[in-house]
């Protein structure tokens, strides 16, 4: 009965949910016909609803190769589309934010460079390209370099490359814009040239992890290492626990409470967040092979609505309480991005 009442208890706060990081632009182009109510997703609309998410970021999301601009911006094109056909469900955020009573707030965030630059176009090219689809999208919330491999501006999280001549003018072109770099998929080394370009050249770019655990209690690449993860905390940055079951324990979906304890013990309670890193994995079936396991996400923590479970979990294992679980669930993210109002995106 006490669960029951607990549960009850915190269903009944509504807390908000912000959330950084999901494949759905991925998802609506990857075949023709597809919806954002398609539960395959992981993050449908009606999902996010349920969960209580009132921000959404959606990444634009390509692998590096001769398709990644193309892929980039059908995925821009799909972002539009949901502003434009679906203005009862989706809109752009609103500054300084608060939560939407029905319809969900998205901002737009790119996963990994390639999706707005090809390999050899000059980055001038390149970066008209990305000014572009700022006037076309609004304020873009992140920028990734790389995802898992190499690419012209340095080495994602399977590699041991660091930053690029490329990389770094891609840094100066980010500072003072409140556009955030995201660290989730850079390799260690390339993490450590950014933080360091950063520092050297004095650069205004906040510095996040949208969508990454904590190697301590989970050991893979995609997962921080203390001292990068302290940097962003030090840097007032962002991390967004991820929700993809490789990143969270090999066979306990529980230890999600436990990379959440241990963000706390290292001092990100202003800084820790939700990045769940929902994507249909029914469309990628090498995902099984790469990580040898047979599911990517364990039910409790299977698509979007699942939030309002995880934080009866924070608040049962850890003793939250409704002021704790409120900055994590969205108060942190909005600490963040408020400043973004300086960058009005125009009418949702």
């Amino acid at each position: 009965m006490e669960h029951l009442a607990q549960r009850s208890s915190l269903e009944q706060l509504k807390i908000p949910v912000v959330d950084l990081h999901s494949d759905l632009l991925s998802y609506l182009t990857h075949k023709p016909g597809r919806s954002p109510e398609d539960p395959l997703s992981r993050s449908s609309y009606s999902m996010m609803s349920q969960g209580g998410v009132v921000l959404q970021t959606l990444a634009i999301f390509s692998t590096t190769g001769t398709q990644s601009v193309a892929m980039g911006h059908a995925q821009v094109g799909a972002y539009l589309e949901l502003l434009n056909r679906y203005p009862t469900l989706f809109c752009k955020p609103h500054y300084p934010l608060e939560p939407e009573t029905v319809r969900i707030q998205i901002i737009a965030a790119f996963e990994n460079a390639s999706s707005f630059a090809s390999r050899s176009e000059p980055l001038d090219d390149a970066l008209r390209r990305l000014e572009e689809y700022c006037k076309l999208i609004g304020s873009i919330f992140y920028i990734g370099l790389t995802w898992d491999h190499e690419n012209r501006f340095g080495g994602g999280n399977l590699t041991n490359v660091g930053l690029k001549e490329d990389g770094k003018r891609l840094l100066q072109w980010m500072s003072g814009k409140k556009i955030a770099i995201d660290l989730s998929h850079t390799s260690d080394r390339l993490a450590y040239d950014i933080l360091d370009t950063i520092e050297g050249n004095g650069f205004d770019i906040p510095v996040i992890a949208s969508h990454s655990n904590f190697r301590a209690i989970c050991d893979y690449p995609r997962n921080l290492p203390d001292d990068i993860a302290k940097e962003i905390i030090r840097r007032k940055g962002l991390i967004g626990l991820n929700f993809f079951a490789p990143f969270v324990h090999k066979s306990d979906p529980s230890a999600i409470v436990r990379h959440l304890e241990y963000g706390l013990d290292l001092g990100g309670q202003n800084c820790l967040c939700f990045g769940a890193d929902f994507f249909c994995d029914a469309d990628h079936p090498n995902i099984t092979e790469k990580y040898q396991r047979a599911e990517a996400y364990y039910s409790d923590l299977g698509n979007s609505s699942v939030y309002p479970h995880v934080l009866n979990l924070f608040t049962q294992k850890l003793k939250l309480n409704e002021e704790q679980l409120k900055k994590i669930a969205s108060g942190n993210a909005f600490r963040l991005l408020n400043p973004y109002q300086n960058r009005l995106l125009g009418p949702g």
